[in-house]
């Protein structure tokens, strides 16, 4: 029998579609092992899934990585994205690999298949000739905006739409290289430097490509439109949709839901789960722009920080299941995180969007360029800012239209789907 193995770095939200894939994976009859931070224990468990844990600095707590002072004074941006490559996923490799090294061991004889998400780099050492055992198949799966470089587009974490005249492409082909060896350039020194220690041979890939071009398959969770057109991609990338959501069934409701049911008009404003340690960025000055507007504001803050200044038409909560919330929902102010803008297109639910940090810089201008949505540009927004763009959504038809122009690509893909035809695929290879 194949052992399926499925990978993710420590970090939530790297985790959690994983997660979801491995339980999917168990209910079709797979043997799946899950590699990932301790942290992440029980709820692998919880999917019937057997758990195996990183070793050394891969099994991390994430919140404390991401509060790290060193971290919160840089700008958002480059800057930060060169620490955060550094020091959550790139120091992470050597124990994700000898993890993966131990998980391979006890497999035996049994062919295995690796489904690795974008940010566990801990197969790359095998895959690109360290010694030890390398997957008989690796599934890449895309839980970021697509990140592979092209000559039609500025390199990830740039925040710049396409250009594919001769120009732009000279523009992208320029900025690529600034990025590999400049803006990340002491990352992939680090990445080389890695490697080395583990014993690969030869120059490496950039290491923002490698989880790509290195897969035998790579399934990307989004539809195309959310990548740019790209003339250059590889033949073997291809765009899933999204995974279905918890239907949420026993999922507490606040006292105040009758009030959504009710309401005209619900906007609904997030800061999400990591970006919210000062409510003061969005989800406070959106309160305010919208205090004397008829809809009803509903605040999701992901925190039990106090919200300040609740206006008479604002409902706040820790946490709503969004899978009941958005069918209710006219507009959603966020500040932008892959699964979750992910999520409002996959209802059709335009939105305003404000964030600069983590992979929202480069996400939201690609939902922006879809026309699904206006991008503030900056996290923090302006009251005044956020009226006039709330306002722009909810009178132009155009968001909402093309917001569910996309709501149909998600419709048209099952990407659990997909995920279990091609590791039998690969399983059938691989017997």
């Amino acid at each position: 029998m194949t052992r399926v193995v499925v990978a993710a770095s420590a970090v939530y939200g790297h985790f959690a579609p994983m997660r979801s894939i491995a339980a999917d994976l168990v209910g079709r009859g797979h043997q799946v092992t899950v590699l990932t931070g301790s942290v992440y224990r029980d709820e692998v468990r919880g999917t019937g899934a057997t758990f195996e844990a990183v070793d050394g600095a891969a099994d991390f707590v994430f919140e404390e990585k991401a509060a790290d002072p060193e971290r919160l004074a840089l700008p958002v941006g480059p800057a930060q994205l060169d620490w955060d490559v550094r020091n959550i996923f790139l120091q992470s490799v050597p124990g994700q690999h000898s993890a993966l090294q131990r998980v391979l061991a006890d497999a035996a004889e049994e062919p295995v298949v690796l489904l690795a998400e974008t940010g566990f780099a801990g197969a790359l050492p095998v895959m690109l000739g360290a010694p030890g055992r390398r997957p008989d198949a690796v599934v890449g799966i895309g839980v970021l905006p697509l990140t592979i470089s092209s000559v039609d587009t500025a390199p990830f974490g740039m925040g710049l739409p396409p250009d594919y005249s001769k120009e732009g492409r000279a523009r992208n082909r320029e900025l690529n290289a600034a990025m590999r060896t400049q803006v990340l350039g002491g990352a992939q020194r680090l990445f080389a430097g890695i490697l080395a220690d583990l014993g690969c041979p030869g120059r490496p890939p950039f290491f923002m490509d490698a989880p790509l071009s290195e897969a035998d398959v790579f399934l990307q969770l989004s539809v195309e439109e959310l990548s740019y057109r790209r003339t250059d991609l590889p033949e073997h990338v291809h765009f899933i949709g999204r995974l279905p959501e918890d239907p949420g069934t026993g999922a507490r409701l606040p006292q105040w839901w009758a009030d959504v049911l009710d309401a005209g008009r619900v906007v609904v404003v997030t800061q999400g789960t990591l970006a919210n340690l000062d409510l003061g960025r969005l989800i406070e000055p959106a309160l305010e722009a919208l205090a004397d507007e008829q809809v009803l504001v509903v605040a999701a803050t992901g925190t039990d920080r106090e919200v300040r200044g609740v206006p008479a038409n604002a409902r706040v909560a820790r946490f709503i299941p969004f899978e009941l919330l958005l069918p209710h929902t006219d507009l959603l102010i966020t500040n932008g995180g892959f699964g979750g803008v992910q999520q409002a297109l996959a209802h059709g639910v335009p939105m305003v969007l404000a964030g600069q940090s983590e992979d929202k810089l480069e996400s939201n201008v690609r939902v922006a360029a879809t026309g699904a949505a206006v991008n503030l540009g900056t996290d923090n927004p302006s009251p005044m800012d956020i009226r006039k763009a709330v306002d722009s959504v909810l009178s132009e038809s155009g968001y909402r239209q093309n917001a569910a122009r996309l709501r149909a690509d998600y419709a048209a893909l099952d990407a659990l789907d997909v995920i279990d035809t091609t590791m039998r695929r690969l399983m059938s290879r691989t017997a």
